[in-house]
């Protein structure tokens, strides 16, 4: 299956520019950065990577849109690699919006953790300075029907499984009609100036059980966000039924503020029941702009039943329009081991990125 995807998003960037250049635009840019990180406990670098994300997008005509994108990146000394993060046909018909081909598919409401987003899975190739925000491309049927102004019905095919970590000796579920996940959503917009949604999702969870193998889930999800009095505040949930019992939930309730242009303040709680274990997250962030075009942010969260707190300070200092230094850190006080914290260890992080 992924030849074929590699086979798509050469026919996006040979055929649709030579088509499109007669008929319609054509936006081609992209990023590129490095970043490296330093472990202070061991006082030295230990992960770097230089990265080029170009991407191409072509509106082919006036009810058709085509979108490719590429993650090209080093993986070590003279080492490199590639992934496809999408490469999809937009159709556009009346009520119905209908996307094809590899995407990431986003649903959620919440700050960073979304119970809910369970399509993608996260790219662990990545290392981040405190929560995974990359996810892997997956081949994917989207479907969206309007059939009122304020109500969208969302269906999502997904014709294989991909896992977020392939294990050795795990093996993989089939690639067949039996092993397919799909997804429906509901949302309703701008009702007592709300967006509510329920979602529902069967497939398999994205990393192998004590078994060895990737348990079958249903996950019953919903979200609601709004603006009152200018806060913003959202709540987001997700109920997980995997194959087997051992049920858990999530919940995320937060809001956010802006105070005079300038000071931006969030504020989140985060409870996971996984396993009989009980986690409580309350989680801050305030985010200052100095000089229009830097910006300086802190972020703080505070487990309360295992008294652990994480500190995740950034600087974001703006060279030009598109280009930018970042210098990032984590520091934990605390045993995370056995959370969904664990495995966070104090570091610094340095990133400088260009976009065109």
């Amino acid at each position: 299956m992924r030849y074929f995807s590699y086979l798509f998003l050469l026919w996006c960037l040979l055929v649709i520019p030579n088509f499109s250049a007669a008929q319609s635009s054509l936006d081609i840019g992209g990023k590129i950065e490095t970043r490296l990180s330093f472990d202070l406990a061991e006082s030295e670098a230990i992960w770097s990577r230089t990265a080029f994300k170009p991407k191409l997008d072509s509106q082919i005509s006036e009810n058709t849109h085509a979108h490719a994108s590429l993650k090209m990146y080093t993986t070590g000394e003279l080492h490199s690699d590639w992934n496809l993060q999408e490469a999809y046909i937009d159709y556009y018909l009346g009520s119905l919006d209908l996307r094809a081909g590899v995407q990431i598919i986003s649903w959620g409401t919440a700050y960073s953790i979304n119970p809910t987003n369970n399509l993608n899975p996260f790219d662990l190739s990545e290392e981040e300075a405190f929560i995974p925000e990359e996810k892997l491309g997956i081949t994917a049927l989207r479907l969206k029907y309007y059939p009122l102004t304020n109500i969208i019905l969302t269906g999502v095919y997904l014709p294989y499984f991909v896992p977020a970590l392939e294990v050795p000796g795990v093996a993989l579920p089939e690639k067949n009609l039996k092993n397919s996940e799909y997804a429906c959503k509901l949302t309703t917009q701008s009702i007592i100036g709300c967006d509510l949604s329920a979602s529902y999702f069967k497939g398999r969870e994205d990393y192998p059980w004590i078994t060895g193998e990737y348990r079958e889930v249903e996950i019953i999800g919903g979200d609601i966000i709004g603006t009152f009095s200018e806060i913003a505040l959202w709540a987001e949930g997700a109920y997980n039924l995997p194959e087997g019992g051992d049920e858990y939930y999530q919940i995320a309730v937060g809001g956010e503020y802006t105070f005079g242009d300038d000071l931006y303040c969030l504020a989140q709680y985060y409870h996971r029941n996984y396993e009989n274990i009980q986690e409580h997250y309350i989680m801050t962030v305030l985010r200052y702009p100095f000089l229009d075009i830097h910006t300086l942010q802190l972020g703080m969260a505070y487990e309360t039943e295992n008294n652990i707190i994480i500190i995740y300070p950034e600087a974001t200092y703006s060279l030009a329009d598109a280009a930018n230094i970042v210098l990032s850190g984590i520091f934990v006080q605390g045993e995370a081991a056995g959370t969904f914290m664990s495995g966070l260890k104090d570091k610094i992080y340095f990133k400088v990125e260009y976009s065109f």
